[in-house]
């Protein structure tokens, strides 16, 4: 199972809600909502700067929430395997 494409397309509402489910620490879901949303992508070009967009979705890179967040979101694959 190929997970890796995953990490680009985590929606934060997913996350959330798997949270929730699972019953988790109030203080961390919480945590969880307020983790950056609306963050705004501007690709450079050969100095050309593209018009901005909002990203709706994956995680920050470099952030230390963002590993813990991917595993929320994939830790349920592994028993659909089985």
């Amino acid at each position: 199972m190929d997970i890796k494409a995953d990490y680009p397309s985590l929606a934060k509402e997913r996350i959330v809600n798997l949270m929730k489910v699972r019953q988790m620490d109030g203080d961390h879901i919480q945590c969880t909502e307020s983790f950056p949303s609306e963050t705004m992508l501007e690709m450079v070009i050969e100095g050309n700067a593209m018009e901005r967009h909002v990203v709706e979705a994956g995680v920050l890179q470099g952030s230390p929430m963002s590993p813990i967040l991917f595993v929320i979101d994939t830790s349920g694959r592994a028993q659909l395997v089985e």
